[in-house]
């Protein structure tokens, strides 16, 4: 085993978000009246951000839909009465409170932004998917797919001690220290498909030597990977157009976050007082590969 795979798991997130406090409600949208709680209006604004924030499928009959729409608006007439409750006890006065709803608050804000951000990347042309698809040919023409015997297992307290699995030349090999390090392991076979795995991961996997044994950091594991066995399995037609669209408007998506908030993030992290104790970790070194 020579190397360990670092790669930082990008996530595209699309985000419809809807929701109204005690601040700003004079500055909602006025709507049609749907039901009023204790004098106060619910809208028909209202009852689709209700809705939006489930999976309403396309297909629904009007009698369906009016069902869907009548069960979201009783629960949001059964919030809004038991918000009032909770305002008499005097609820909304408590610091726990006032923590919850700036949290939320901020919460619904970058929600926004992310989906502000997502509507201003454009679809992409016919053209610019048929040209995406020729340039890409790991993910379409020559699509691969790995069998992978996989084992995860959880992050030794030191780091370092990675360093003696390094070696290990097969998975029995990295069992058997598992066990004798005492740490705790799952084993089973797995699939690793080019076009659904995060490019980076794949790109590293891609230019190493066959039957190297690879580690993975997956959150608070590790995953050994061995493979064993690649298919080629081409991704064609309208499958890949699909696929080519959405990969697109995400590497944009990235790249404007790149272009635009990352600079600022940067900048305003810098400018971060902590206090002694409370400052961000610092990055572990990664093991150094063996020769």
């Amino acid at each position: 085993m020579r190397k360990i795979v670092t790669t930082a798991l990008m996530v595209g997130t699309a985000l419809l978000v809807a929701g109204c406090g005690k601040k700003g409600e004079g500055d909602l949208e006025k709507g049609q009246v749907v039901a009023t709680v204790d004098g106060k209006d619910i809208t028909v604004h209202e009852l689709n951000a209700e809705l939006q924030g489930q999976q309403v499928p396309a297909n629904l009959s009007p009698e369906q839909r009016k069902q869907l729409e009548q069960g979201a608006l009783q629960q949001v007439v059964n919030r809004r009465i038991l918000a009032d409750i909770a305002r008499e006890r005097g609820l909304d006065k408590t610091p726990m409170y006032l923590l919850q709803e700036r949290r939320a608050e901020e919460q619904i804000l970058v929600q926004m932004l992310q989906r502000q951000m997502s509507a201003a990347v454009k679809q992409p042309s016919a053209a610019d998917v048929s040209t995406f698809i020729a340039q890409n040919p790991d993910l379409f023409a020559e699509r691969k797919i790995f069998t992978v015997d996989q084992i995860q297992f959880e992050m030794p307290r030191d780091p370092q001690i990675l360093r003696k699995y390094q070696p290990l030349k097969t998975m029995d090999e990295v069992e058997a220290m598992l066990k004798q390090d005492g740490l705790q392991f799952r084993r089973a076979p797995s699939k690793l498909d080019v076009a659904t795995a995060n490019p980076d991961l794949v790109q590293q996997v891609l230019k190493m030597p066959k039957d190297e044994i690879f580690l993975i950091p997956a959150g608070r594991v590790m995953v050994a990977n061995h493979i064993t066995d690649t298919q080629v399995q081409p991704l064609t037609g309208p499958q890949a157009e699909q696929f080519a669209t959405g990969l697109i408007q995400q590497r944009k998506f990235q790249e404007l976050i790149k272009r635009d908030l990352e600079p600022k993030v940067k900048k305003a992290e810098g400018e971060v007082k902590y206090q002694a104790g409370f400052g961000p970790p610092k990055p572990a070194a990664a093991p150094v590969a063996a020769k």
